[in-house]
C-alpha cells in the first residue's frame, strides 16, 4: 500500500496483468500513469495532456467531460494546488490495441486564499489506446471521489 508524504509522489507498485495483454504493454501503460502523477506532482499540466490521445476525454471529479489536449490542460491548470498524490493501480486489462486500467487515488489540496489543505480519494478509471507508434495514450479517464 502506498503512503503518503507531503509534496512527494508514491505510486503502488503494480499491478494485477491479465494473460491477454503482454507485459511489455501493462509495463508501458503502468508507466503511463506513473507519468500522470509525476507530472501532477510536479505542475507540468503540458506534459500531463500529452499523456491524453488528441481526442482524449477528462472527466474530473465532480465535473463534466473535459475534451481534447488543450481543455485538458488548462482544466488541470486551473485545478487547486496539488500538495500530494498517488494512485494504486489494481487491475490493468486489455487486447491488441485497447486497454483499461482501475484503481483508487489520494490526493491532497490546497485551495487558494489560505483555506485549510483538504485530503481527498477515490477511484479512478482509464480507457487507453495503443497509437500507431505503439505507445499507449489515455483516451478516456475518469476520477471519482468517495
Amino acid at each position: 500500500m502506498a503512503a503518503i508524504v507531503m509534496g512527494t509522489l508514491v505510486v503502488a507498485p503494480v499491478r494485477a496483468q491479465t494473460a491477454d495483454l503482454p507485459l511489455a504493454d501493462t509495463k508501458a501503460i503502468a508507466a503511463v500513469n506513473d507519468a500522470f502523477g509525476a507530472g501532477i506532482m510536479a505542475k507540468d499540466w503540458k506534459a500531463v495532456s500529452a499523456l491524453y490521445a488528441s481526442v482524449g476525454v477528462f472527466y474530473p471529479p465532480g465535473e463534466s467531460a473535459v475534451k481534447g489536449r488543450s481543455a485538458i490542460e488548462a482544466c488541470l491548470t486551473a485545478f487547486p494546488a496539488v500538495t500530494a498524490f498517488s494512485m494504486r493501480t489494481t487491475k490493468i486489462d486489455g487486447r491488441a490495441d485497447l486497454a483499461y486500467v482501475q484503481g483508487t487515488f489520494t490526493m491532497t489540496l490546497a485551495p487558494k486564499g489560505g483555506a485549510t489543505a483538504s485530503q481527498e480519494s477515490g477511484y479512478f478509471l482509464e480507457v487507453l489506446r495503443r497509437q500507431t507508434n505503439g505507445t499507449w495514450q489515455i483516451a478516456v479517464q475518469m476520477l471519482s471521489l468517495h
